[in-house]
């Protein structure tokens, strides 16, 4: 999973720089993955009844919820990423390219 996703922010990532949050791009959606992992296991912690009512194939369940949640912390640390990329070029970031521009 790990090999996946650096070989996706590798070629899918738009910038290699900060624009000035402090995190790198592919920090910040890493972090996001992680703490939206994190909160589904608190859930299942919590609120786990999917054993009980599906008996074994609760797991494939779990397993196809996390895949969601990792694909939704993906698509929204991207947005979050370009929406920063977008804000710095408004702001005069030399590095950081407009709204509808690509890498040169």
């Amino acid at each position: 999973m790990v090999f996946a996703f650096a070989v996706i922010y590798y070629y899918a990532q738009t910038s290699r720089n900060s624009t000035g949050i402090g995190l790198h791009p592919v920090h910040r959606r890493v972090a996001l993955w992680a703490i939206a992992s994190a909160c589904l296991r608190g859930y299942l912690h919590f609120f786990n009844t999917y054993s009980k009512t599906y008996g074994s194939l609760g797991a494939v369940i779990i397993l196809m919820l996390w895949f969601y949640v990792t694909g939704l912390a993906f698509l929204i640390g991207g947005q979050i990423n370009a929406t920063i990329e977008h804000a710095a070029a408004e702001h005069g970031h030399p590095e950081a390219k407009a709204e509808g521009r690509k890498a040169a």
